[in-house]
């Protein structure tokens, strides 16, 4: 792949992460208008897989010894990606309303990783939103 076509292929992941996150942001976790339980959960496994490779990319452009040390949404990917959908311990089923928060949370993630490599990597803010540890 030549390295204008790499550079397309990346901007449009970029882009398609970019809108997802947008679009789940504005998802209403209760009520008539939030999206059905399948959708919501589409969007925890393709958020997650965004974040992954977002988080590769940040970490692939960290320099070693940069000041400031790495970004802390890096810190937040790792604890937040590839976590289970639901509890490994009953009765927690997941309700419609949990899975749509659990995919605003990674869509606030894979922003956040988005801005850190749109600002390169000694100066990445955290995840919009703050951290999103509280929901699972």
């Amino acid at each position: 792949m030549s390295a204008d076509a790499a550079r397309e292929a990346a901007e449009s992941f970029r882009e398609k992460a970019r809108a997802l996150a947008e679009e789940v942001l504005v998802w209403a976790p209760e009520g008539e208008d939030r999206p059905s339980l399948n959708e919501a959960v589409a969007a925890v496994h393709q958020l997650t897989a965004y974040g992954e490779r977002l988080r590769d990319a940040v970490r692939a452009g960290l320099r070693p010894g940069s000041p400031g040390g790495p970004p802390p949404v890096l810190g937040e990917a790792h604890g937040r990606l590839n976590q289970p959908l639901a509890s490994a311990v009953p009765p927690f089923v997941p309700t419609t309303g949990a899975v749509v928060r659990r995919a605003q949370n990674l869509a606030r993630l894979v922003a956040g990783l988005l801005s850190a490599l749109d600002t390169g990597p000694s100066t990445a803010p955290p995840a919009p939103g703050g951290n999103t540890t509280s929901t699972p």
